[in-house]
């Protein structure tokens, strides 16, 4: 139960400062956040990544990734390695948000 309430209290101050905000205005993110953003920066198809907030990487994608129309799929696909791919290069908990138009995700995954 214990493990429960952790997670969703986390979900909930991600989702929470995900909403209210799209930049990194509000705190500076730390090196390996910088180095990680600009390697997705450079993968093909990522049109924009950016940290929402210190637990909330942002991954703006054209067709290319996701294909057209967007499939749902592909983009959890995409969201699931670059999480896991972060989980290594950051040593943190975050959520990797996988979307074209701000207001319509089309994947997302977090890792803890």
């Amino acid at each position: 139960m214990h493990k429960f309430l952790s997670i969703t209290l986390f979900l909930m101050i991600v989702f929470g400062f995900s909403v209210n905000s799209y930049s990194n205005q509000y705190f500076p993110p730390t090196a390996s956040q910088k180095h990680f953003t600009a390697i997705v920066n450079g993968l093909p198809g990522v049109v924009l990544a950016a940290w929402d907030t210190p637990v909330s990487l942002w991954v703006k994608v054209s067709s290319k990734a996701v294909g057209s129309p967007p499939n749902q799929k592909k983009a959890d696909t995409l969201a699931g390695i670059l999480a896991d791919r972060g989980r290594t290069a950051l040593f943190q908990p975050f959520c990797v948000h996988i979307y074209q138009k701000r207001d319509n995700v089309l994947g997302s995954k977090c890792v803890y």
